[in-house]
């Protein structure tokens, strides 16, 4: 992977130079994709994504970057200007680029933009789609996974964590699982790289809230107490066995 950077027009790209020749703000609107029959769909979240053909023959996923809170009531999509170096979109292609040559299983980092007007900016963010993977809320409301996987979950996080990863937010639709009982953590928009510390068990605690969120919305979410238990045998011997 050879990470390239470039001044295009108003925005500040970073690429793939492995997979893509050279990107501009075409590769960020989905009207675009849409012209050229490569649209394939949208997923609803946080922050809207389409699925798309991409360039390289792969699928991709573009994400615009979007707020959260009661602040996106009135503001749904734009930043301050805070450099190249620190801007959302551009930090998360990068931190991507890091953790999946670790062989971290994150989505491979294709290409990102910090589109900037003024001391505003709006960012986007393509990755590949991972292949027959679906967020684990969604496998959860059709069936249950059997404890083996929620160790084996436990120890993707431990793994996470022993890299420093602290992701932002982390809930049951930013892990996905594929057909494979693999797991895979995605949106790292916010993600940062911290020494140890408490923030570890908080990050566990708030994927636990989110799945009990689930449970609570929904009689039939397959999520029991001894999964949460499997989860936690599992971490704690990522940990236990260095």
């Amino acid at each position: 992977m050879t990470l390239r950077e470039a001044q295009a027009g108003g925005s500040h790209v970073v690429w793939d130079g492995d997979r893509v020749e050279t990107a501009d703000d075409r590769l960020f609107d989905p009207q675009w994709w849409r012209e050229h029959n490569a649209l394939t769909g949208k997923a609803q979240g946080r922050g809207a994504a389409w699925f798309v053909d991409g360039l390289d023959g792969q699928p991709w996923v573009l994400r615009h970057n979007r707020r959260g809170g009661l602040l996106a009531q009135i503001n749904h999509d734009r930043f301050l200007w805070p450099g190249t170096a620190r801007a959302r979109s551009l930090m998360e292609l990068r931190l991507l680029a890091l953790l999946h040559a670790r062989g971290l299983p994150v989505p491979a980092p294709v290409a990102a933009r910090a589109a900037r007007s003024g001391v505003i900016y709006r960012g986007d963010v393509i990755t590949e789609r991972i292949a027959g993977a679906q967020p684990l809320a969604d496998r959860l409301l059709r069936e249950p996974v059997p404890a083996t996987a929620w160790q084996m979950l436990g120890s993707v996080l431990a793994r996470f964590h022993r890299a420093g990863v602290w992701h932002a937010d982390l809930n049951a639709r930013n892990v996905l699982v594929d057909d494979a009982d693999n797991f895979h953590l995605i949106d790292l928009d916010k993600a940062r790289l911290r020494t140890p510390g408490r923030w570890r068990e908080a990050n566990l605690a708030r994927l636990g809230r989110s799945l009990d969120k689930f449970r609570l919305a929904d009689n039939d979410f397959c999520f029991a107490d001894t999964d949460w238990a499997a989860l936690r045998g599992g971490y704690q011997a990522a940990f236990a066995n260095g």
